[in-house]
Order: structure tokens, then C-alpha cells, then sequence
């Protein structure tokens, strides 16, 4: 989960270059008419990439979604923010199919999502990146949240260094007293601290008003936002109120369900992701750690009730999804040996060492190093009471090319992540590239499970389950 970032309370680097810093802004501020403005919305469309959802190591972010209208507005005394977005497009990874519209808000310390004719729904996992782009997605917000900072002179213009939450900022204002970028930093689970550039650039008049023709957003120095501004509008009437049900939202507590699917074998469920874990005698493997810190210590205290005294020798990382892989940090911290397909490792050891200064976890702390068991296509597992347990390669998956699925052949079980996440009520009539091919690899590896165990999903699920999902209900099993 991102932590909060308030605006309010930015501590700045020191008092030396105060003056000059007051200069800068002024300057730009009187260049953006800055002044006197207490919000602001515009209007763009775009394109967008989503981030930790790649489908091969060398491409973190996935192909590309149209942003068709994007409409955003800013209050700035309440560091307020409404976005409403509609995307469309849709990838061969399964991921996207048709339009989403989405509004999403922040005010203060709460984030939120407002469906259409639905209650407001609450989105704390989410704050942090909202308060940034509270301040950070227009250049007048960034010059506000800039006030007295730091400045020294840099080839080319001024640049000015504040913090906003503990995160240090860099803002470059070019010498036509423009914002020419931002650059901060922010947490990520699976990255660390992720750098974010913001670039402003194709500066015009919008209605007296001057502002960016072309805003373009980066992570990790991956490209993540396109857009181009088509309207601005200065003090806007605005109203971001924050819904009740929202002020009185209480995360829940992690909770941690389990379904016993053969002697020593367990679903660990309960949240939106799910693990398994397996009795191997004299150790426990476990399958799939996902989400984050917190998710994964819940999983470990069940599994060490339901296996005591035995040590989680190892945690299989199905793949490198950040929701899928977010929690392996704690399970290496607890001396587990990561079991995942080859061409991760690389990833994974420059993922885990960059810094950690915003969210230190359990690892950053304690400065283990991490140990890694590779998979190519397949390997095998053999327990001290016997039990077999077997990694395949689901080869030329389009949801991701390195993604492995767990079998138990003496129990029949199979534990799969984002292939199939639920029954459905009728047979498919045109299955998805990644459903088909995931039915296609189980039957090239002669694998026909009695009870398919999801990362994701409501229940276990069986073969016919599988079937109709793949269109070939009429086959049988």
C-alpha cells in the first residue's frame, strides 16, 4: 500500500537559498498566473500504460490504452482532486477488453473511487499517488506546494528542492519562468523508492491562463501517461466533499481463511489474492505470496497453526506480477528460498536493491540477502514424506511469458494464478488468448486436475470448470 504524502506541513531542505528560491517561484508563478488561483481543471486525452503488470521482464509496463476524454480538477487550499477517465482498448494479455470509465478522488487523507450510481468506494491503497498528482499534475500546483523552497541555479533555469511527506522534490523552472518538470520519488512493494518525472511542455494560452499543451508522466523511467490538453479553465466552481461513508471507513483486518484440499495441503484465502500452502515432512512450501508485507505475515502465522514446527522452506512465485510478488520480500526475510522461472532473478535482485527510504520493510531492515531456486520449464520437488510437488512453464502465455503453474500429480491438485478465476454460468463460445492457451499447455503436459486452486477466486475449481471456461465443454473429461 502507498503511504500518505500530505501537502500540508512540507518540510523543506533548509533555509539557505530561501530567498532566491521565493525569486523562482514568484517568477513562474506570476508567468502561470499562479496567483490568486484556487482551482483549476482541464481538459486532455491521451494514452496510458499500466504499470507491474508486464508480460516478459524487459517490458515493465504493458501495452498501450487510449485515454479518450480526461477530465481533472483541482482544489488547492484542500489539496483536493477529481479525475474522471475513460480508457479503452484492449490487450492480448487478457488484461482489458471494451471501456472503463473511472472517477477517481482525493481530499485530505482520503482516497476514493465514485462508480456510477453506486456509493463512494474507498481507495486507501491508493492515497499516496492521488496527493501527488493533487500537486504535481498541473505546474501551478507544483509551484504552490513550492512555496519558500530551496533553489540553486542549474544550466538552463533554476531548480528548486522541498519535500512533500519525507519524499524530496526536484521542480525545474526553464528561463522563460516556466515549469519546465518535476521529479520526486515514490514507494512501490515490488521497486522500492520508483522515480516519477512529470514534464510540462507546448505552453499556451488557454482562456488567459497559461498552461502545458502536453503533460507527460514516467516511472522508473518508463513512460506511464500521454496526455494532451484541449481545455483550462481558471476558479472553476469546485466542491470535493468528502462522503461520510468514506470518513468513517476502517480498513478491515487481514483476514486468513483455509480450505483443507488433501492431508498437509492447504488454500490460504480470504482477501482478493490467495496462497497454498504445502506439508512437504519436513519443511512447508509455499505457494504464491502476494500483495504485500502485511498479507504475507497473516499467511505465515496460519500456516505455521495448521503446520507447526516446520520451516517455510521455500515460497514459488507463480510470476512477477506485482500483485502476485509483492509479498516475497517477507518470506526471504524469514529465511525462505524463492522458487520462480529463470528469466526473473535478474529482475528481482536489481528490483530488491534499490533504496527503500519511504516504506522500509522487514528486508531493507534486516539486510538478508536473498537466495533464488531458477525454473527453466519445469522442475520437481520431492518432499521427505514423500510427496511430489512439480513447476511448470505455461509456455507462450500472453498473460505473462514466465508464468508457472504448481502441480501435485498424487493428489491431483493444480494451483494456477490469473488463468481461471471462476466458474462461469455457460460454456465460452470464444475463449481469450490466455484462457486458451493455459487449457492448450495442461494438455500438452498430460495434467487433468480433480480440484484447480486459484491466486484470485471465490472457490476451487474443477476441469469441467476449466472446460467451459476454454469453450470445449463438448470434450469431456
Amino acid at each position: 500500500m502507498r503511504r500518505s504524502l500530505p501537502l500540508a506541513g512540507a518540510a523543506l531542505l533548509g533555509a539557505a537559498g530561501a530567498c532566491a528560491g521565493e525569486s523562482a517561484t514568484q517568477a513562474a508563478a506570476s508567468a502561470l498566473g499562479v496567483n490568486g488561483l484556487e482551482t483549476l481543471s482541464f481538459a486532455a486525452e491521451g494514452e496510458r500504460l499500466e504499470g507491474g503488470q508486464m508480460t516478459r521482464t524487459s517490458e515493465p509496463w504493458l501495452p498501450v490504452r487510449m485515454v479518450r476524454s480526461y477530465q481533472a480538477s483541482f482544489d488547492y487550499p484542500s489539496h483536493g482532486m477529481r479525475v474522471d477517465e475513460v480508457r479503452s482498448g484492449s490487450s492480448s494479455a487478457g488484461y482489458f477488453a471494451g471501456e472503463d470509465h473511472i472517477v477517481q478522488l482525493v481530499s485530505g487523507g482520503f482516497a476514493w473511487n465514485e462508480p456510477e450510481a453506486q456509493a463512494a468506494v474507498p481507495q486507501p491503497g491508493w492515497l499516496q499517488d492521488r496527493q501527488l498528482l493533487a500537486w504535481a499534475g498541473t505546474p501551478q500546483g507544483v509551484l504552490k506546494a513550492a512555496a519558500g523552497a530551496t533553489a540553486r541555479a542549474v544550466t538552463g533555469g533554476t531548480e528548486l528542492l522541498f519535500k512533500v511527506g519525507g519524499a524530496p522534490v526536484k521542480a525545474f523552472i526553464d528561463e522563460l519562468n516556466l515549469l519546465e518538470r518535476v521529479e520526486t520519488i515514490t514507494p512501490d512493494v515490488l521497486l522500492g523508492d520508483v522515480p516519477v518525472v512529470i514534464r510540462y511542455s507546448s505552453y499556451r494560452d488557454f482562456g488567459g491562463i497559461r498552461f502545458p499543451g502536453l503533460i507527460v508522466e514516467s516511472e522508473a523511467g518508463f513512460p506511464v501517461l500521454f496526455l494532451a490538453v484541449t481545455e483550462v479553465k481558471a476558479n472553476p466552481t469546485l466542491q470535493i466533499s468528502v462522503p461520510e461513508n468514506i470518513r468513517a471507513y476502517i480498513p478491515p483486518a487481514v483476514t486468513v481463511k483455509t480450505q483443507k484440499l488433501a492431508d498437509g495441503v492447504y488454500w490460504l484465502f480470504g482477501s482478493s489474492h490467495h496462497s497454498m500452502a504445502v506439508d512437504m515432512g519436513d519443511y512447508v512450501v509455499m505457494v504464491e505470496a502476494p500483495l504485500n508485507e502485511v498479507r504475507s505475515q497473516a499467511v505465515m502465522a496460519e500456516t505455521r497453526r495448521l503446520i507447526p514446527d516446520k520451516p517455510i522452506r521455500y515460497v514459488i512465485n507463480t510470476h512477477l506480477h506485482s500483485d502476485h510478488s509483492g509479498g516475497l520480500r517477507t518470506y526471504v526475510d524469514a529465511g525462505a528460498t524463492v522458487v520462480t522461472q529463470s528469466e526473473n532473478r535478474a529482475f528481482y535482485e536489481r528490483a530488491w536493491s534499490a533504496p527503500r527510504t519511504l516504506e522500509p520493510d522487514r528486508l531493507s531492515r534486516s539486510g538478508k540477502p536473498a537466495r533464488f531456486l531458477t525454473v527453466q520449464d519445469a522442475a520437481r520437488l520431492k518432499g521427505g514424506n514423500g510427496r511430489v510437488l512439480e513447476l511448470h512453464l505455461l509456455q507462450g502465455n500472453p498473460h505473462n511469458e514466465q508464468n508457472l503453474v504448481v502441480w501435485l500429480p498424487t493428489e491431483r491438485i493444480l494451483f494456477q494464478s490469473d488463468m481461471l478465476n471462476a466458474p462461469v454460468s455457460a460454456p465460452v463460445t470464444h475463449p481469450g488468448p490466455v484462457i486458451t492457451n493455459f487449457y492448450d499447455n495442461l494438455r500438452r503436459l498430460k495434467i487433468e486436475p480433480q480440484q484447480i486452486v486459484g491466486g484470485h477466486g471465490p472457490k476451487v475449481l474443477t476441469m469441467s470448470d476449466l472446460d467451459a471456461a476454454a469453450g470445449r465443454a463438448e470434450e469431456g473429461h
